[in-house]
């Protein structure tokens, strides 16, 4: 039995990892939820097991801190649940009820097993990267191919982020659902990686992490998702705030910048290699600046926050203040905020997945459940501020504090997209609480000797 349970640890933590990417197969172009809900099984019998050991050697204090975050896990699917009873779309907001209650139970099941098994953070850290290297040869691909002319078909790029759509390069997003998905991922192994720079000399040696790390930042940058390089400096700014500057770490700071120097200098070559081939295979692109006027065309979009993108955003914000108005205590229901925003669509029958979203998570939250949303994820929001602000104080010193920064970086990023129901940004929840139950040794610092 335990031999089992070991097997489903190595499985579920292994086969979660690698689905953390993949909003949809490619070519299929669906999420393999099946393969999730196989790992999911196999994460709650090794973290059953794990606590019935911590039963077995009477662990009660560790148990009580498990049922306390667990709690907190619980709640905001309780705020869910209840939602149920009153929402525009009753069966809609049981289905994103049962999402989160996948999610929030990854989380706990992560929080419980690395807690446990400190050693799994080996096999965490491995397979992200393997994942990742994965996802990103994939992402190099579809920007080649999509450049020289190959077919969508080949590509797997939806026709609005090809070179033949908007801009004379392509915007590519690999496994993702689109590119601001794809960079939504990329925190997890940016961070990762610069926490292994920081804390020893070896991984800075290392050229298969160097490799990574600038290929990864290469495609953050071609994806041009302004809000995901807000959130990433964000985020940058508070690791740096929290290692005093400049003071302490200058050789790491010096490698960081030279490194990501590497992969804008990658990212602005492609885009030019972009722009010479346009000359060469014609293009349809709605801004078809080729040759160096590809960098003109990719700079400007960098930069410019009032296009049409942004103002979509800019004119779905303020329509929420209404809607809140309206139900100001117990909101629309879950994940009915899309539906109250579109109602005369939906009204006609249009799918609730069709509809136009807020494309911001707290808007959204406050919208579906009016107040009860502090209620219900106010506990576990408060806890995650405290962690982070622990680690903060500490220079980052514990070796789950990379999750510090890229949840910071994801929640920064959520206020630009829907992100609240998404598998990775529940695992790394999980991984930050664990910081408040794993055993002192793992937090002790490893900088760079």
């Amino acid at each position: 039995m335990r031999k089992f349970a070991n097997i489903a640890e190595l499985l579920g933590v292994t086969i979660t990892l690698a689905l953390l990417p993949v909003d949809r197969l490619p070519y299929v172009h669906y999420t393999p939820f099946g393969l999730g809900l196989i790992s999911l099984a196999l994460l709650l019998i090794a973290t059953g097991r794990r606590l019935l050991d911590a039963v077995a050697r009477k662990d009660f204090s560790r148990l009580k801190r498990y049922i306390l975050l667990g709690a907190l896990l619980a709640l905001p699917v309780a705020g869910y649940l209840l939602s149920t009873f009153y929402a525009i779309d009753k069966p809609y907001a049981l289905s994103a009820t049962k999402t989160l209650l996948a999610v929030t139970l990854r989380a706990f099941c992560f929080l419980v097993l690395v807690s446990e098994n400190p050693n799994l953070w080996l096999t965490i850290r491995k397979t992200i990267y393997i994942t990742t290297a994965v996802v990103i040869t994939f992402g190099f691909f579809q920007f080649f191919f999509d450049v020289f002319g190959a077919p969508t078909k080949l590509t797997d790029l939806r026709n609005c982020c090809t070179s033949n759509s908007t801009y004379i390069f392509p915007r590519v997003y690999s496994s993702a659902l689109e590119p601001l998905y794809f960079d939504h991922f990329l925190m997890i192994p940016i961070w990762l990686l610069t926490f292994d720079f920081l804390r020893n000399n070896k991984s800075r040696r290392d050229k298969r992490l160097r490799l990574l790390f600038i290929a990864s930042g290469t495609l953050f940058i071609l994806t041009v998702a302004r809000s995901a390089s807000i959130s990433l400096i964000i985020a940058g700014l508070v690791f740096l705030w929290a290692l005093h500057w400049f003071s302490k770490e200058r050789e790491f700071l010096v490698l960081m910048a030279k490194r990501w120097a590497a992969s804008l200098a990658i990212a602005l070559l492609l885009v030019l290699t972009s722009g010479i081939a346009a000359i060469y295979i014609p293009k349809n692109a709605r801004y078809n600046d080729s040759g160096f006027g590809s960098l003109r065309l990719f700079g400007g979009h960098a930069v410019d926050v009032n296009d049409g993108s942004a103002r979509t955003r800019y004119d779905l914000w303020p329509k929420s203040i209404k809607f809140i108005e309206e139900r100001p205590l117990d909101g629309v229901g879950a994940n009915n905020s899309r539906i109250r925003l579109d109602l005369a669509d939906y009204k006609r029958g249009v799918s609730p997945n069709k509809l136009q979203p807020f494309n911001n998570d707290l808007i959204a939250l406050v919208v579906e459940l009016g107040l009860l949303a502090i209620i219900f994820f106010g506990p576990l929001f408060i806890s995650l501020i405290l962690v982070i602000m622990r680690l903060f104080k500490s220079s980052w010193s514990s070796q789950l504090a990379p999750f510090a920064l890229i949840l910071i970086g994801m929640l920064v990023q959520g206020n630009f997209f829907q992100s609240l129901l998404l598998t990775r940004l529940w695992v790394v929840i999980g991984l930050l609480l664990a910081v408040t139950t794993m055993p002192p040794v793992i937090k002790e610092s490893t900088k760079a000797k």
